[in-house]
């Protein structure tokens, strides 16, 4: 399996874990924080799940992300 195929495998996942209801609202917002692993891929993932979720905290995370990555800023987990 090439790394590319492991990054949208890991992408799909984030996304699926962010956008499921049944988790708690700290591990959405890890799954979110974690897209930003992927700088490259992850803005239309986040844009996707800015469009699709139903919680407005998730909604601004998610563009909050998106924003930086556009703008060329550096993203740490860390600093979340």
């Amino acid at each position: 399996m090439c790394q590319i195929d492991r990054d949208t495998i890991a992408i799909e996942v984030l996304r699926d874990i962010a956008l499921d209801d049944r988790r708690m609202l700290a591990e959405r917002q890890r799954a979110i924080d974690a897209l930003t692993l992927f700088p490259a891929s992850a803005v239309a993932t986040l844009e996707y799940i800015a469009r699709k979720t139903d919680l407005e905290v998730l909604k601004e995370r998610s563009r909050l992300y998106i924003q930086r990555i556009k703008s060329g800023a550096h993203l740490s987990m860390s600093g979340v």
